[in-house]
């Protein structure tokens, strides 16, 4: 059977603890440290008594601490606490503190404290935040190299291929060898350019500058109407239906609105059900527009939440796309940019996109 400690084999055991030890009495100020604080600081218990212990906290850590004490003690709740305190060589350590109420007879009687020595692991795990830092610097300042040689270095050469292949174009003849193999270049260029611009728009996004947009007088209808003759080339066997429930004239961007009205209404062809009608809708008050896509088929609950995350369409749908997953990131900056949003909503065998624009874009 178990035997309780007597109070002799107590006092023995927290005098002997290799853990420091502390107690504090209803006004707040230390009344106790066991000789293992007092080995450590170098200090007499009538140093330390009182407020006396505070005078080895590190001053840079001495308000935050003693508010953190005070505070909960206070409300006689548990506290934790790290702080740098001064070992007897003069060198501070970082300490690891719990402190906890306790009561005489049911009635509050103070706090008593552990504490202990963190300062390896502390300095350990500060070590490992500086170099992450400095790995994370290191990526930042790779990725804006990178970005300007797509800006640049790569932007540059595949304009004079496109040039190149245009002008082959016109000196071949009609439907030839030449002509088609020149149409499969400017398609690719094309491609690698659309991928080019996804990435510095990437770029102005994460730097926090923003996809800069420049608002014209446009018409959202003529704007629908290219992107579904667009899709009828590439997939003529889908069925888009339009329909304009407002007055579709406002002040946007019309290059960047078709992108945002294009990639919505792209995905919806390309990741809806199969041989299902895609909606392309236009309503709106006097305030606002809203275009929506719609189309059956949902998008898994576990992907909804990071859909406009960078790559993560990409991720979800690595063997079908083509693209590098920044669609539908691009798409709500943009959104943005106008002072709009864009939102989804897939439940119930659909799935609806709604970009939701001012009629009047407000800049920054």
């Amino acid at each position: 059977m178990a035997r309780e400690l007597k109070s002799e084999e107590y006092s023995l055991l927290v005098e002997n603890s290799p853990v420091m030890i502390w107690r504090s009495g209803l006004d707040a100020n230390c009344d106790y440290f066991n000789d293992t604080w007092l080995s450590f600081t170098g200090r007499t218990l009538e140093q330390e008594l009182g407020s006396g212990w505070a005078e080895g906290v590190h001053p840079e850590d001495f308000d935050r601490c003693t508010c953190h004490y005070l505070e909960h003690f206070r409300r006689r709740e548990p506290f934790e606490m790290e702080y740098r305190l001064r070992r007897r060589d003069g060198a501070y350590r970082w300490i690891f503190d719990r402190g906890v109420p306790f009561t005489d007879s049911g009635t509050f009687a103070g706090f008593v404290g552990s504490c202990v020595d963190i300062d390896e692991r502390h300095r350990a795990q500060e070590a490992q935040r500086m170099h992450s830092q400095e790995q994370l610097a290191l990526a930042r300042d790779f990725e804006k190299w990178i970005l300007a040689i797509v800006s640049h270095d790569i932007r540059n050469p595949l304009n004079a291929i496109q040039l190149a292949a245009r002008g082959l174009r016109h000196i071949a003849d009609p439907g030839g060898a030449v002509g088609k193999q020149a149409d499969i270049v400017t398609r690719g260029v094309e491609r690698i350019q659309h991928i080019a611009g996804d990435l510095l728009d990437l770029s102005r996004e994460r730097e926090g500058a923003g996809i800069s947009v420049d608002p014209r007088p446009t018409d959202l209808r003529g704007a629908c109407q290219q992107v579904i003759d667009e899709l009828a080339v590439v997939a003529p066997d889908r069925r888009i239906t339009f329909d304009c429930e407002t007055d579709s004239r406002g002040m946007w961007d019309e290059h960047r609105i078709l992108q945002v009205i294009s990639n919505l209404t792209s995905n919806a062809v390309q990741h809806g059900a199969p041989d299902s009608p895609v909606l392309l809708r236009l309503a709106g008050d006097d305030r606002r527009v809203t275009v929506e896509v719609r189309n059956e088929g949902t998008i898994p609950r576990e992907i909804l939440p990071r859909i406009f995350e960078p790559f993560s369409s990409r991720r979800q749908h690595e063997r079908r796309s083509e693209g590098l997953g920044l669609g539908l990131f691009i798409a709500k900056a943009i959104a943005r940019a106008h002072g709009g949003e864009l939102e989804v909503d897939s439940s119930e065998g659909v799935t609806t996109f709604r970009l939701v624009l001012p009629r009047r874009t407000q800049l920054l």
